[in-house]
């Protein structure tokens, strides 16, 4: 079942890591609105440190590889020709929430019982 593209207020609550990491898969695709590089910008300095390219930074805390948008770039591609071929609209907030749930479950715990 795919994720709502719809804001979901409860899913990010205790949750603050899941925003950057769904922001970033957005902004490897190409889709992140723009007006959220700023503010994703002025985040990530703030709670990681860090230069202006808030995706570097986050790669570094979180150790992940340079080709990581590469691979988050075939990845959407091959999911959009899947979802053609089944006659359904894949939104990129779906499957970048579909990409953090799957890859970075035990990074996206809640930090407190809610």
């Amino acid at each position: 079942m795919l994720p709502t593209p719809n804001a979901e207020p409860d899913r990010y609550r205790g949750r603050p890591l899941l925003i950057v990491l769904e922001n970033y898969v957005l902004a490897a695709i190409g889709l992140l609105p723009k007006d959220a590089d700023q503010r994703l910008t002025q985040l990530v300095k703030s709670v990681f440190g860090g230069e202006d390219d808030w995706k570097k930074t986050v790669r570094q805390q979180l150790q992940l590889g340079d080709a990581i948008d590469d691979s988050f770039r075939e990845l959407w591609d091959r999911n959009q020709t899947i979802a053609r071929q089944n006659g359904i609209e894949l939104h990129p907030i779906q499957f970048a929430k579909m990409v953090v749930d799957t890859n970075f479950a035990e990074l996206i715990e809640p930090t407190s019982k809610q």
